[in-house]
């Protein structure tokens, strides 16, 4: 049989430059009218050496792009182009020239016929491709569309008048899909695949995971994401900080979210939860008695953010409040914003440098504050809700901000419970193409009504979710459920990014599910700035990239559940992944075998890290012991049974 060629669409320069450099072997056909090149571009792409040979084709569909093809086509040539397709409906002196160009170059020549409505009769066929012959193809290639399998005989049947190894015939269409292998297995010198399913350049045409053998994909089924624990816990501080009802549906109980149900009720709120119905029934009225808190005390568990939430919120109370926490929060510093929180009235006694228990003592004010963004949003989140409660209007200004969709999300949840006096006047100068210049300043209506809301659906958790799409990425035939693509969630870019990096993904709009498959995985580099808890599924994906892929913004990792940079390089690298780290940036070094080593790691309490070295070891040569894999709780209960229930056995 012959070789596999990859048909390419719709790409950049860069990733025809990866594949040219990786699919050893292989050929690449490149579309140059379904890619924006320009004429340097087509240079770059097919002069050097290459592991793959490159064909350049260009479709016509129209008489006034010949011209157009025809000059990318030579320059294509000029570059080194191994093949050139030249479509037969280009004008004879445009195909002569093309022809005699690429014979002085060393360049083959495929003539091709395509008919994009239907299946000629055999006669026409073979009179067709004898014409193709006779004006010096290398290869003929013969493409119809099959309306039935009759159809896609008819096509094949050529195979019985020409040389196989100089001839492809084949159809296009679902009905002409099988005749694609059938061609292939006859002799036909190339099948051209697509990298993905989106990729693909013409109907029908199969992508590099259907050509794998099924022990290759690790994990198939359908998963259900949990809620959006970052959402349930601003919905349920919100609602118990309302005045009545409120019902939350689609809750998924994990630790974080049972630490927030504590604190609604430790704000007097009535909660039940029954089945994934939270109801909470709130009795505060801030503006006439302030913050009441049970025994002046908040038990935030081991969330960061709901402690950070809570703090500016505590100024609101009429009394001190003493907020505490647990396991690995307890070395988290959480002293980001003290600076503001003094200027606006309160006075913040940290036990131990920052960390937790801290007493909150002194009201929160009105007024005007300026605090930096370098350290996250969480505490800027809790001060946008505390200050909407204040007797005056107030203003934020934020430098260097950063994890700005976090505060998007902060207000977009409290426009549910009726807090929108919140202006922010450079996000309608950056929606108007405006020039970001990394400051943000908030202006904050007073005394706003905190209402309750008849029924809010939490949303799926996008970072639960991206663990899961990397699982995929890597060795799967996913489809997970309930995650919407509008999402306001952070990492719920997580999906563009793995678009753009051309892994086999499709999201289904009307039944809110994404479809995810093995893919091939090229390098990339991305900025965790605003979207830190992708770190861990991104380093994942990176341990099998082929290339060195980079990590930017990796300071944000130090005061996580672990310090990430650190522990992931140290457990990783027991795997065998090799990692560096220069200033703010780290390069992970792809592994090519996509093979691992056996090894006794330690998730060091951090559940991102436990998932990570939980996916990782689906490649190890051996088993990968995990010390503690409780800590998964915290974020995703389920994580393990549903991962376990996805493994082929």
């Amino acid at each position: 049989m012959g070789r596999i060629c990859y048909s390419l669409k719709d790409v950049s320069r860069n990733y025809c430059q990866f594949m040219a450099a990786t699919r050893t072997g292989a050929l690449l056909e490149i579309r140059l009218d379904a890619c924006d090149f320009e004429e340097d571009d087509i240079r770059d792409i097919f002069s050097g050496q290459h592991e793959a040979e490159l064909i350049a084709t260009y479709h016509i569909s129209l008489p006034s792009q010949v011209e157009s093809a025809a000059r990318r086509l030579t320059t294509a040539i000029l570059a080194g182009a191994d093949y050139v397709d030249i479509p037969s409906e280009f004008p004879e002196n445009s195909r002569d020239w093309l022809m005699n160009l690429a014979l002085n170059h060393g360049t083959r020549v495929i003539l091709s016929y395509h008919n994009y409505s239907r299946t000629d009769p055999l006669e026409r066929l073979l009179q067709t491709a004898e014409q193709l012959r006779r004006a010096g193809a290398d290869i003929i290639k013969v493409v119809t569309t099959a309306q039935s399998a009759e159809d896609a005989a008819t096509v094949l049947a050529l195979y019985d008048h020409f040389e196989p190894g100089r001839l492809l015939a084949f159809a296009m269409g679902p009905e002409g899909r099988a005749s694609r292998f059938q061609s292939w297995q006859k002799g036909a010198p190339f099948l051209f695949v697509a990298p993905s399913r989106e990729g693909a350049t013409a109907s029908g045409q199969p992508c590099w995971a259907d050509l794998l053998p099924a022990e290759d994909f690790l994990l198939e089924g359908e998963a259900e994401i949990p809620a959006s624990k970052s959402f349930a816990q601003r919905a349920i501080l919100l609602a118990a900080l309302a005045q009545g009802t409120t019902k939350l549906y689609g809750v998924t109980l994990c630790e974080d979210v049972a630490a927030a149900m504590d604190v609604a009720s430790a704000l007097y709120a009535d909660v039940q939860l029954d089945g994934t119905t939270l109801t909470i029934v709130g009795h505060q009225d801030i503006q006439r008695d302030g913050l009441r808190v049970l025994g002046h005390e908040l038990f935030v568990g081991e969330s960061a953010l709901l402690a950070r939430l809570c703090i500016p919120l505590a100024g609101l109370a009429r009394k001190p409040i003493l907020i505490t926490g647990d396991k690995t929060l307890l070395q988290r510093r959480l002293d980001d914003h003290r600076a503001a929180l003094r200027k606006l009235g309160m006075k913040l006694s940290f036990t131990d440098r920052g960390h937790l228990p801290v007493l909150i003592e002194g009201q929160l004010k009105s007024g005007a504050a300026e605090v930096s963004g370098e350290k996250g949003s969480q505490m800027i989140s809790g001060l946008l809700l505390a200050l909407s409660q204040c007797d005056e209007e107030s203003t934020l200004h934020i430098e260097n901000v950063t994890s700005e969709p976090y505060i998007n999300l902060t207000t977009y949840i409290g426009s549910f419970f009726g807090l929108t006096g919140y202006d922010c006047p450079e996000l309608a100068d950056r929606s108007r193409g405006e020039e970001d210049d990394g400051t943000r300043t908030w202006y904050i209506e007073p005394r706003q009504q905190i209402t309750p809301v008849i029924g809010l659906e939490v949303e799926r958790d996008w970072s639960a979710a991206a663990m899961m799409l990397v699982a995929g990425v890597l060795a799967g035939d996913l489809t997970l459920r309930g995650l919407d693509l509008h999402s306001r969630q952070s990492d719920a870019v997580i999906y563009n990014l793995l678009r753009q990096n051309h892994a086999d993904i499709l999201y289904d709009m009307e039944k809110k599910t994404l479809s995810i498959r093995r893919s091939i995985i090229c390098p990339f580099y991305y900025d965790i700035t605003d979207a830190p808890d992708l770190f861990a599924p991104l380093f994942v994906m990176a341990c099998f990239a082929e290339g060195e892929s980079v990590l930017a913004g990796i300071s944000r990792l130090k005061n996580k559940e672990s310090n990430r940079a650190l522990t992931f390089a140290q457990e990783f690298r027991k795997l065998g992944v090799k990692t560096s780290v220069d200033h703010d940036e780290m390069t992970i070094y792809g592994q090519e075998n996509r093979r691992l080593r056996a090894a006794a790691c330690s998730s060091h309490g951090d559940h991102r890290l436990a998932m990570a070295l939980t996916v990782a070891s689906l490649f190890a040569a051996g088993p990968v012991a995990i010390d503690d894999t409780d800590c998964i709780a915290k974020s995703f209960p389920d994580f393990l049974p549903i991962l376990q229930k996805l493994q082929k056995h």
